[in-house]
C-alpha cells in the first residue's frame, strides 16, 4: 500500500494460501465465524433479522464512500431464500429464526469454535460426537495427544476418507499409548465412510487469484467410495426422515432446509454451483418497475439481489459465474486481450469477473494510468474501461467514490480499527516460546491477547530447558497425510527426518542418518537426522540460536517407514488470537542424539 502497488497489474491485493481450495472453503463459510460470502454468522443477541443486519451493515463513514457492504441486507435475504427456499418469507424474518447463532459464553462473550477451542471442549466433555471430513486431527492439529485424549472421551466420530488414516484408528492401542489408555477402556463408537479422492469428483477450485475453476472427474471412485455430497446428503436425507417420523426439539430448520436438487441422494455439483450464484425467485425489477431480472433466470450481477425475497443467492460474492450463459467456471479462452495475463474469459474470478481487486487504484484522479504500459483500468470520457473496474463503471473521477469501495470511509486503511482483538497497529510479538524476549517490549514478549488452554496438555517451555528453535514444514513431494499411501510419493521421499544445521550437528555429535530424539514440553519425536547447510545458526540477542525442522508427513498407517512420526506431538496448543492459526512454525525443543 505505501509503495503504490495495491490494485495495480503485477500487484495486490492477493492471500497467501496453504493450498489447492483454502481460499474456496473460506469463500464458502468454512471457518466458524462466517457464512458463505463472508457474511457475519448470527450470534445469540442477534435475536431478530433486523438486529442482525443493523449489526452486520457498516455505515458510510463519507458522504460520497460507496460503501459497497450497505447492501449487506440484499445478501443476507438471498442466501436465507437459498437456504430455506418458500419457508423463508417476509412474514418470518426469511427464517432467520431457523439459522444456527453462536453462542454467548458465560463470562459474556462470543464462543469461539474454532480448531484448537473444538478440541478443548471435547477433551473438557462438552461434547458427544463428532464429523472429520477430509482431515485428520490426530495428525494436523496442534499437540496430538491432547486431539487423541479428546477423541476417546466422544460418544461417536464418523470419519469420511480416503485411505483408513490416524484418527478413524485412534482406538489403536499404539496410538492410545500416547496418553497411556487402553483401546478397551475407550467406548468411542467409529464410523469409516470411505469418501472419493479429488480426482474421482468434479467441483471446483478457487486459488489465490480468486479465479473459480471446475474441474471434471478424472475417473470413478472405487468400491463403495463416494463423493462428498452424496455422504452428506444420505446422512441429511435419514435425519430428515427421523425428524419427520419422530419429531424432535427444533425441527423447522431441518424440515424445510431448500433440497430441492434433481438427484437428493446425490446433488449434481453443476446445481450447487447455479445455487451458489442465485436466480430471481420472482421478476426483479428496478426502481422504475422494469423487470431486470425474469423469474428462473439466473443473476449476473451483485446489485440484481433484493431484500423482499424475490432473489435467492447462496453466496454473493460469486455472483456471475453461473449465469443464463451457463456455467462460466468452465470456460477455457487463452484470448489475453491485455497482454498481461489477466484472460479474462479462462473460468470466472469474484468479484464480478475483476482480475484485479481495488484496480481503481491503477489510475491517478483524471482516470490516467500511473503506468501506461501496464493498464488496469482507465476512464476513456465515458466510463472505466480495462479491467472490470473495481468502481462504479460509468462514474467519472471527479465524482470522489473513493477507490475502495468495500470499506465506509472509501479509502485506504494504514490501520485496522476494530478487527484485531489486541489493537488497531501492526505490532511484532515472539511466539509464546522464544528463545530470546521481544527486542521491542521484552516485558512483553508475545500477543498480550494470547489466550492459554488449562488442561494438562496445554504446557509450555522455556529457553533454558529447550534453547533450538523448531518449525514444522511440507515437502514437494507430498501432499499433507495421504500421499503417503501412493507408492511413488513414498519412493521419493519414505521417511520422517528432522533437518538441522551442520555446525549443531557437530556440537551434538549427530552424523547423517544417526537417529535423533526431539522433544518439548509437550512430548518427544525420533527419525533420521539430515545435517544440511541450507539451515544457518543465527545470532539473536547476543547469543548462537539454532533452529531445527522436521516434515509434517507421517505417522501410524500407510506406506513406507511410519514409525509414529507424528510431527505435532510436539508442537503446542497456541493458537494466533485473531487468525486462531496454530503455532506450528516456531517452538522450543531440545534434540539429541539416541
Amino acid at each position: 500500500l505505501l509503495l503504490g502497488n495495491i490494485g495495480r497489474p503485477g500487484g495486490g491485493l492477493n492471500a497467501l494460501r496453504g493450498h489447492a481450495n483454502i481460499q474456496g472453503g473460506t469463500d464458502c463459510g468454512m471457518a466458524y465465524h462466517n457464512l458463505p460470502g463472508y457474511i457475519p454468522i448470527p450470534k445469540a443477541d442477534h435475536p431478530s433479522l433486523g438486529v442482525f443486519l443493523k449489526a452486520a451493515t457498516p455505515a458510510a463513514l463519507r458522504p460520497e464512500a460507496t460503501n459497497f457492504l450497505s447492501n449487506m441486507d440484499r445478501f443476507v435475504v438471498s442466501q436465507l431464500k437459498a437456504y430455506y427456499g418458500d419457508a423463508a418469507t417476509r412474514e418470518n424474518g426469511f427464517a432467520y429464526d431457523f439459522h444456527p447463532k453462536l453462542p454467548l459464553s458465560p463470562a459474556g462473550a462470543y464462543e469461539n469454535w474454532s480448531w484448537a477451542y473444538i478440541f478443548d471442549r471435547m477433551y473438557r466433555g462438552d461434547l458427544e460426537g463428532f464429523f472429520s471430513f477430509g482431515m485428520n486431527p490426530v495428525s494436523n492439529g496442534p499437540h496430538s495427544r491432547k486431539a487423541i485424549a479428546a477423541l476417546a472421551k466422544l460418544k461417536w466420530l464418523v470419519v469420511a476418507e480416503n485411505f483408513e488414516q490416524e484418527t478413524a484408528t485412534f482406538w489403536r492401542s499404539d496410538i492410545l499409548a500416547l496418553v497411556d489408555r487402553k483401546p478397551e477402556e475407550v467406548d468411542t463408537e467409529v464410523f469409516l465412510l470411505p469418501a472419493a479422492n479429488f480426482a474421482e469428483k468434479d467441483g471446483t477450485f478457487v486459488n489465490s487469484a480468486r479465479w473459480i475453476q471446475w474441474k471434471w472427474k478424472a475417473v470413478d471412485p472405487p468400491g463403495d467410495a463416494k463423493p462428498d455430497q452424496e455422504i452428506i446428503a444420505r446422512i441429511f436425507l435419514k435425519v430428515r426422515e427421523l425428524y419427520a417420523k419422530e419429531g424432535g426439539r427444533f425441527a423447522d430448520p431441518v424440515l424445510k432446509l431448500n433440497w430441492w436438487y434433481t438427484n437428493p441422494w446425490s446433488p449434481s455439483l453443476d446445481e450447487v454451483c447455479k445455487e451458489l450464484n442465485g436466480w430471481a425467485v420472482r421478476d426483479v425489477r428496478d426502481a422504475a418497475g422494469n423487470v431486470v431480472v425474469r423469474a428462473g433466470g439466473q443473476l449476473s450481477r451483485f446489485l440484481d439481489t433484493r431484500a423482499d425475497g424475490t432473489t435467492l443467492s447462496g453466496n454473493w460474492l460469486y455472483i456471475g459465474m453461473y449465469t443464463d450463459a451457463g456455467n462460466l467456471t468452465q470456460r477455457r479462452s487463452y484470448a489475453d486481450p491485455s497482454g498481461l495475463g489477466r484472460y479474462p474469459e479462462w473460468t470466472v474470478s469474484w468479484p464480478a469477473n475483476r482480475r484485479i481487486l481495488y484496480n481503481r487504484c491503477s489510475a491517478d484522479g483524471q482516470g490516467r494510468p500511473w503506468d501506461p504500459t501496464r493498464v488496469g483500468i482507465a476512464w476513456n470520457g465515458q466510463r472505466w474501461v480495462g479491467d472490470n473496474a473495481d468502481y462504479t463503471a460509468d462514474s467519472p473521477p471527479d465524482a470522489g467514490l473513493g477507490a475502495f469501495i468495500m470499506l465506509p470511509e472509501g479509502v485506504a486503511r494504514l490501520f485496522v480499527p476494530g478487527q484485531f482483538v489486541e489493537g488497531p497497529w501492526p505490532e511484532h510479538y515472539e511466539p509464546a516460546e522464544a528463545p530470546v524476549p521481544n527486542e521491542l517490549h521484552p516485558s512483553q514478549s508475545s500477543n498480550p491477547a494470547l489466550q492459554h488452554f488449562g488442561t494438562e496438555f496445554d504446557v509450555l517451555g522455556d529457553s533454558g530447558e529447550y534453547p533450538i528453535v523448531c518449525t514444522t514444514y511440507r515437502l514437494t513431494e507430498h501432499f499433507h497425510y495421504w500421499t503417503k499411501n501412493n507408492p511413488y510419493s513414498v519412493q521419493l521421499q519414505p521417511e520422517f527426518f528432522v533437518e538441522m544445521p551442520l555446525e549443531l550437528a557437530s556440537e551434538k555429535g549427530i552424523a547423517n542418518g544417526d537417529q535423533v530424539r526431539v522433544t518439548s514440553a509437550r512430548g518427544s519425536i525420533e527419525g533420521k537426522a539430515m545435517v544440511t547447510r541450507r539451515i544457518k545458526p543465527m545470532q539473536v540477542g547476543g547469543k548462537t540460536v539454532y533452529q531445527i525442522g522436521f516434515p509434517i508427513h507421517w505417522g501410524f498407517l500407510g506406506r513406507g517407514q511410519q514409525k509414529g512420526s507424528l510431527a505435532n506431538l510436539v508442537t503446542p496448543t497456541v493458537v494466533d488470537p485473531n487468525s486462531f492459526a496454530p503455532e506450528y512454525k516456531g517452538f522450543l525443543v531440545k534434540l539429541d542424539k539416541i
